[in-house]
């Protein structure tokens, strides 16, 4: 029965909001989890929340509870595999909230949502065709022991996963969706082979970590000493995750690969579009779902011939800074715009200044944050929003109303809002322009209530621009409504257009 329980109700626990309660892990362990000033269950996705789960692990074997020890046992497990979740890869992630809500279709006309259905480990785990014998080898390949580690050791690495586990997932998640998909658009074998051997992988990391990491709690269960956080080993945490954030390469990131193009000394000439790697899940200076984006952009820019290169948003900050004559236009998708480790928004925005004032150009594609107040300023103080709001207008007004620029129009065909998913392209700015010479209307939404409000901007010397996320989403706006490769995304006719139109606009 306690088993039953953790498989069907605690391995959930971590995924709600509620308090801890001593009836459900005891008295002491809610005061000690109080203290650490982990207050409810969902934080124990926290870096420092997965290491509480594991001290709480110790505690429960040293008590010899069982039932806490399986609660304990289903969370941390819940944790650790959520650091690899396959639906935590930015396109995947796209793919399974947006797409699958869309109504899209795949090229030669099936649906994409069974595509989604195929997006979690256990349609492939389950699959007696292949999936499961997929799984299981991935797991032997990958098996771990329990190498003697230290508590210390055991809960640095156990706060690393948040890292670990998106860096591993970014190696994958693009071709589990393209396997996933071929398989559904034409039954490819090869597909299927891709989809199982991907997503057996991605699943057996949760497995061998979670089960060396019992092994581990097991062991130190059994000896004296305590097993606790202290500040020297989050200090140390902090020190490892300022390594791995210096060493990621923009090329680990499967989304990113195909699309590379580094600046070289002999480069002519080309826009600059800035790429964020994937740190841990939701984390990031620009934005979790800009990736999804700022890689169409940079596709839709090689399709159409236009010369681009590829720049690193950490070596912006802390390398010398392209030359305008080099790269004479930046473009940079944001929806979020804050300080992430040695990744300063301040330090960043003055590098954005500087680069302008030696006459470079910079297109933002904002979101829901506001714009750095020294390269965006004037766009700073003409932007409004109403408070807690996700749109420029009501949302019931927003699906359906217009988005113009200049004499082109098309129709919103889709709420930004998905029925699931966290990572949505919001942006509620809107422009209030009168009185501001220095800036011109770019992109004008007009609602069904004959509403017209400016929610893009340009200024008046053509060196700056802003639009919003929305207009560059693939398949938000009508027109198009098949994904033709789901794992190599590109702006839609749509956004093709628009932003093709801005980039003329600024030469």
């Amino acid at each position: 029965a306690i088993v039953k329980e953790a498989i069907s109700h605690h391995s959930h626990y971590p995924d709600s909001f509620e308090p801890f309660l001593p009836e459900e892990v005891g008295a002491a362990a809610v005061a000690k989890l109080k203290e650490a000033g982990l207050t409810k269950r969902y934080d124990l996705h926290h870096d420092k929340g997965r290491a509480f789960a594991f001290v709480m692990l110790v505690d429960a074997l040293r008590e010899d509870d069982p039932a806490h020890v399986a609660l304990w046992i289903a969370a941390l497990s819940h944790v650790i595999a959520d650091m690899a979740a396959c639906n935590h890869d930015p396109l995947v992630h796209t793919a399974t909230y947006g797409w699958s809500s869309w109504d899209l279709k795949l090229a030669g006309g099936s649906a994409f949502r069974p595509v989604v259905r195929m997006l979690d480990l256990h349609a492939s785990a389950t699959d007696l065709a292949g999936g499961a014998d997929a799984y299981q080898l991935a797991i032997e390949s990958q098996w771990l022991e329990d190498d003697q580690r230290d508590a210390a050791r055991a809960m640095i690495d156990i706060m690393l996963y948040g890292q670990e586990g998106a860096w591993y997932c970014s190696q994958r998640g693009v071709s589990i969706l393209e396997g996933a998909s071929n398989w559904v658009a034409k039954q490819d074998p090869a597909g299927r082979e891709q989809w199982w051997r991907n997503i057996g992988e991605l699943g057996a990391w949760a497995v061998v970590h979670t089960l060396r990491d019992l092994q581990v709690a097991i062991r130190l269960a059994e000896i004296s000493g305590p097993v606790e956080l202290t500040p020297e080993i989050e200090s140390a945490f902090r020190a490892e995750v300022e390594e791995k954030i210096r060493g990621r390469k923009l090329e680990e990131d499967a989304l990113f690969a195909p699309v590379l193009r580094p600046l070289e000394p002999q480069t002519p000439p080309s826009t600059g579009i800035v790429l964020e790697p994937t740190w841990a899940m939701n984390e990031a200076m620009l934005g979790f779902s800009a990736r999804v984006q700022a890689v169409a952009v940079a596709r839709t820019l090689g399709s159409q011939g236009r010369p681009y290169v590829t720049l690193h948003v950490r070596r912006l900050i802390t390398e010398p800074f392209p030359d305008p004559k080099q790269v004479p236009l930046l473009i940079l998708v944001a929806p979020a715009f804050r300080s992430y480790h040695d990744c300063k928004a301040e330090a960043f925005d003055s590098l954005l200044a500087n680069y302008l004032g030696q006459g470079g150009k910079l297109l933002w594609v904002g979101g829901t944050n506001r714009l750095p107040p020294k390269s965006m300023g004037a766009f700073q103080e003409a932007i409004e929003k109403a408070e807690d709001a996700s749109f420029p207008v009501a949302e019931s007004e927003f699906v359906g109303a217009t988005l113009r620029f200049g004499d082109r129009t098309w129709r919103i065909a889709h709420s930004p809002r998905t029925p699931a998913g966290w990572q949505q392209p919001f942006c509620p700015w809107r422009f209030q322009l009168d009185g501001r010479a220095g800036l011109s209307p770019l992109a004008v939404l007009e609602t069904t209530a004959n509403a017209s409000i400016t929610v893009g901007a340009i200024s008046a010397d053509r060196r700056t621009a802003c639009l919003p996320i929305y207009a560059l989403t693939p398949y938000l706006l009508e027109g198009e409504s098949v994904i033709e490769s789901p794992a190599a995304p590109e702006l839609d006719a749509a956004g093709k257009e628009i932003l093709m139109s801005v980039i003329d606009q600024m030469r």
